[in-house]
Parts: C-alpha cells; sequence; structure tokens
C-alpha cells in the first residue's frame, strides 16, 4: 500500500504479546467476548496444533502487528483434513485489503499443511461468523465459504443462583478430574463428545492436554468433573472447565468457560449431562464466579441445546460456522 512499508512474516511465541493487542483492539470494536492475552498465544504456539513453518501470518507495520490469521492442525482426516482459521485485523487498518490477504494465505497454507499430515487428503478450512459482523461473513463468501452449522455462545448468571442444585442420579458417583484419569477421561471424551460434534477430532496422547488445556493455569480440575457408573466403573459422563484469566482482564467478570461436555450415547437421558453442569454451576458460585458460560452446536444430535436451557443457560451470541474445502 502507498506509504506504508509492509512486513508480512511467519509469526512466533515472541509475537504472543503483540497478537493479544491486536485481539484486544479487534474485541473492543467487535464486542464478541472474544478475548486470549499473551500467555493464551504461548500456549497455542507451544502446542501441537500449530505448525511452525506454515501455520500463522502477520502483516507488520513498523513494529505494529496489524493483521494475523492462524490454521490449525487436526490429528486426523477422515475423510477430509477439516481446519480451523483465526484471523483478525486492527480496527484502524480494516477495509484495506489486509483480511482478504490473510484469507487467501490460509486457503493456501491448509493445502501445504494438509499434504505433509495426510499426502492425497483433501483440505476444508473452517471459521466462525459472529452474526453482529456481517464485514467478516461478506469477506468469507467471496473467498468460497459456504455455511455449514450454526452455534449459540450460552450464559448463566450464577448471583442469584439457589445453591446446592446438584443431584447425582441413583447409580452413579460424581468425581473431580485429576492427572491419574486423564487416560480415562481422554477415551470418554473420544467416544462420547467426538462422534456427535461436527469439526471435533480424536484426541491423541500427545493432543489432548494441550485441547483440553489440563496443564495450564486456567483449567480449574476442582470444577472439572466425571459421572461414573457405580456398578460397572465406566466413565458415563464428563465435563471440562476453565477460568480464562484475560477475558476477566477485559470484562472484570469472573466466568468459568465449560469447554467440553460429553455423555457416552447408552447413557444419555439418564440425567448424567445435567448434574455435571449443575455441580460445576454449584462449584463456580460458590467460588465466586459470575457467570458460567459454553458453546453448543444449535442441531446437535445428543439434545444439548435443550440439556443447557433447563439448566438455565440464555443464548448470548449466534455464529455461523462456515467452510470452504481446498484441495493440494
Amino acid at each position: 500500500m502507498p506509504g506504508m512499508d509492509q512486513v508480512w512474516r511467519t509469526l512466533t511465541k515472541d509475537d504472543a504479546a503483540a497478537l493479544a493487542e491486536l485481539n484486544a483492539a479487534a474485541e473492543a470494536v467487535d464486542r464478541v467476548d472474544d478475548h486470549y492475552n499473551a500467555d493464551d498465544f504461548v500456549e497455542e504456539f507451544e502446542g501441537p496444533s500449530l505448525d511452525a513453518r506454515d501455520g500463522s501470518r502477520g502483516v507488520f507495520i513498523g513494529e505494529r502487528l496489524v493483521g494475523a490469521g492462524i490454521v490449525y492442525q487436526r490429528t486426523t482426516a477422515d475423510p477430509v483434513h477439516r481446519m480451523f482459521f483465526w484471523g483478525r485485523v486492527h480496527p484502524e487498518f480494516r477495509r484495506r485489503g489486509f483480511g482478504t490477504r490473510i484469507v487467501e494465505w490460509a486457503l493456501e497454507a491448509g493445502p501445504r499443511i494438509t499434504e505433509r499430515l495426510f499426502p492425497g487428503v483433501a483440505c476444508e478450512i473452517c471459521s466462525p461468523v459472529h452474526e453482529s459482523l456481517a464485514g467478516n461473513a461478506a469477506l468469507l463468501a467471496a473467498q468460497g465459504f459456504e455455511a455449514e452449522r450454526y452455534e449459540f455462545s450460552m450464559e448463566l448468571p450464577l448471583d442469584e443462583r439457589e445453591s446446592g442444585r446438584t443431584r447425582v442420579p441413583d447409580g452413579f458417583t460424581l468425581l473431580n478430574y485429576e492427572e491419574a484419569l486423564s487416560e480415562e477421561f481422554r477415551e470418554t471424551h473420544n467416544t462420547a463428545f467426538v462422534p456427535d460434534h461436527p469439526g471435533s477430532t480424536v484426541q491423541t496422547l500427545e493432543s489432548w492436554p494441550h485441547v483440553m488445556s489440563t496443564r495450564s493455569p486456567n483449567f480449574r480440575a476442582d470444577l472439572s468433573f466425571g459421572l461414573r457408573d457405580a456398578e460397572t466403573g465406566t466413565l458415563a459422563g464428563y465435563l471440562f472447565s476453565r477460568f480464562d484469566e484475560a477475558a476477566h482482564e477485559a470484562t472484570g467478570r469472573r466466568d468459568l468457560y465449560i469447554g467440553y461436555i460429553g455423555t457416552r450415547r447408552e447413557y444419555r437421558r439418564r440425567g448424567v449431562a445435567g448434574a455435571l453442569i449443575d455441580a460445576a454451576a454449584d462449584g463456580a458460585a460458590a467460588a465466586g464466579f459470575d457467570t458460567a458460560s459454553l458453546t453448543v452446536y444449535a442441531d446437535n444430535p445428543s439434545g444439548a441445546l435443550g440439556v443447557y436451557q433447563s439448566a438455565g443457560f440464555e443464548v448470548r451470541h449466534k455464529m455461523t460456522i462456515v467452510k470452504r474445502r481446498v484441495d493440494a
């Protein structure tokens, strides 16, 4: 662009603070409750989902990061490699072509990463678009992205919540997550969550602690639970929670985010999910949290939306998940 010296390059964890600053500037205008601090981005770069060579791209003007994109790789590709795309452009530099170039980069980087990981397999790039961000929707549509499904961001106020609502169904015992149970929780997640959640992928021993953030300071083991079949010993369902310090710093609210919740199919409609949610909400309220939140696929075949509404969660944001298939 005339009068503006641009430097485009791959990002590293040394750019974490700049990414956090860029995201905060975007969130101040977009207001979609999407908060990350530098530590969050460091975790992303140190995890197995971000390719060091082709997984990120940023544009700098002087020392300032004004636009960035990240594509996240998956552990499986059946039948395609579904990659998640995250991108931001600083509000002061929008409508100058940066967003288009970042999307075009993602559409080129995705197939390169896919070919290295899964030779001969097609790549699918997916991204969430908040209903309030019409410009993002138009940008991705112009690049050939199409709507795939819809998701709701939901919130449960805790300040007036009646305490002690948790009722463990007969025949089950409630337990807290601990590292010794990690493999059991991982197997339950892969069995209970992945088949019914589009875009989800099987978690490996390597990816599990990073994706679930079990080794992150944000992870709340005390507010993450499992429900065990007392007769068979099977872990019927699980719930993982975390406290996002970045969101607290930005909003002043203490929110417990329920990142994952799943019930094995043979245990559904027996009150497992409801008991897990109540346990997390009761614990969060007692610990001084203001809200609990989660994200749900609108047409989830497990009936999750109805479960969350019954627990008192209300829709805060609506998102469209868009995708585009890109062959190498």
